[in-house]
């Protein structure tokens, strides 16, 4: 019988701060989180820590949430930041250190309040990259 085990993950929704919960580690909390299906993607910067997301977040025109760094995309709706075991590739718990590394990521890539996703795009796709050089310390034609 499989148990399901508690992970520390941090939530971060539109227009909000970012905030640690632990959760039960099961598919159906993971994908209410992010109402609908998830998808993930490593973090960018930040080892042995994934993204997960809502799969669908474009179709169902959620509002943008943080840029991907290194990218021409964005985070449409809630997501989450959870550790991933390197050798399991498992969700487990963040560390001390990686919260402090997501909060900085979110703090540098999270759209400005007011900014609209859909109506902004060719102003924020430039003003990311620049950002997303200076985070990932390489030039945008390095991405």
């Amino acid at each position: 019988m499989n148990e399901t085990k508690t992970i520390k993950i941090m939530i971060k929704e539109p227009d909000k701060e970012p905030y640690i919960k632990e959760i039960e580690d099961t598919l159906e909390n993971l994908q209410s989180i992010v109402g609908g299906l998830i998808d993930c993607v490593e973090m960018p910067g930040v080892r042995n820590v994934d993204i997960f997301f809502d799969d669908e977040g474009l179709i169902k025109h959620k509002p943008g949430n943080i840029w991907l760094a290194g990218t021409g995309d964005c985070i449409k709706g809630t997501c989450y930041m959870v550790g991933v075991d390197p050798k399991e590739g498992e969700n487990i718990s963040l560390t001390y250190t990686q919260i402090k590394q997501c909060e900085r990521y979110v703090k540098t890539f999270e759209l400005p309040k007011g900014v609209d996703l859909y109506a902004d795009y060719f102003w924020l796709v430039p003003t990311m990259y620049k950002k997303s050089e200076q985070y990932l310390r390489k030039p945008f034609t390095e991405m």
